[in-house]
């Protein structure tokens, strides 16, 4: 791999470089006579700048397992961490007090009222017109929908979870 490649990104011919290594029955890169119908592919893995490529590691899915859906989330400075976020970091989507929280009777827009768990699948750059940051989110097909709301209406805090292990 020429530089990091995010699980689920497309693999373009940028991403892609040779390397001589020796025959070993236990090494089964793709080889370099191939490259050329790995762009377009789908990174299955987060793929690594050195890393030696394998038919394993890209496909021509969308790198969600199933019953898995992405979700965008439009964030502003304040709703996640100053550090920021990255690909494959373990997070919680938190509901927040919108706007009108002060005359919500807690009927059914109020929004819910737990907390989601999700990982970061990419982060887009910040747009300095709108100071708005898309983060992708991998999380539960079942959770999906709640999430697509929750963003839309923007009462959403990040908060960055422990990683596994």
């Amino acid at each position: 791999m020429a530089r990091d490649v995010q699980v689920g990104s497309t693999i373009t011919a940028d991403d892609l470089t040779t390397a001589s290594v020796s025959a070993d029955p236990s090494l089964l890169p793709i080889p370099a006579e191939e490259l050329s119908e790995v762009v377009g592919l789908v990174a299955q893995v987060p793929l690594s700048r050195g890393e030696l490529l394998t038919q394993a590691q890209v496909s021509t899915g969308n790198g969600l397992a199933a019953g898995e859906l992405l979700v965008a989330l439009p964030l502003r400075d304040g709703q996640f961490p100053a550090r920021g976020l990255t690909p494959g970091q373990p997070i919680l989507i938190v509901p927040t007090p919108g706007p009108t929280a002060a005359t919500t009777d807690g009927g059914p827009e109020a929004g819910p009222a737990r907390s989601i768990e999700a990982t970061v699948a990419e982060v887009g750059q910040s747009n300095p017109t709108t100071q708005v940051t898309v983060v992708d989110v991998r999380l539960p097909a079942d959770d999906g929908p709640t999430v697509a709301r929750l963003a839309s209406t923007g009462a959403l805090a990040v908060v960055l979870l422990p990683s596994a292990g």
